[in-house]
């Protein structure tokens, strides 16, 4: 796997939990949608001044808006999907690195966002330490 693919893994990651809320949004497989509404009166008792009141239910949806809602339910799942299957192929790359502490340290570079830094800080290592046996190790396994 190359390391720009990696490199992304953190944006896919982001892109995935932006479709999730999405999908919740849609209440994708529900009938029904949240509607509301804001309107003006009175209260009931002097001295009778005038309030904004917001309103807030429930509504059955169209049988056209719930087939357009869920066309683009399924286009935002097939998204989500495919972003999960990459995701798990580079999980899978990095599971396959057979020296622990590359592998760790690639878990907490692309699968953590983690700068290098912290990464030497998690593994006792300076920065530039960390660095070093990671490129080390690419260029071996070239």
């Amino acid at each position: 796997m190359k390391k720009a693919e990696l490199n992304e893994i953190l944006k896919l990651k982001k892109e995935v939990k932006q479709l999730n809320q999405k999908l919740q949004e849609l209440n994708y497989g529900d009938d029904e949608t949240v509607v509301s509404d804001k309107v003006r009166g009175s209260m009931s008792e002097y001295p009778y001044s005038a309030r904004s009141f917001n309103l807030v239910g429930r509504e059955q949806m169209s049988e056209k808006c719930i087939q357009k809602r869920n066309e683009i339910g399924k286009k935002i799942s097939d998204k989500y999907y495919e972003l999960n299957c990459k995701i798990s192929k580079a999980l899978d790359y990095i599971n396959t690195i057979s020296d622990s502490e590359i592998r760790t340290i690639y878990r907490y570079r692309f699968i953590d966002g983690q700068e290098w830094k912290e990464i030497g800080l998690y593994m006792n290592y300076d920065e530039s330490t960390v660095r070093r046996k990671c490129r080390a190790w690419e260029n071996k396994n070239k």
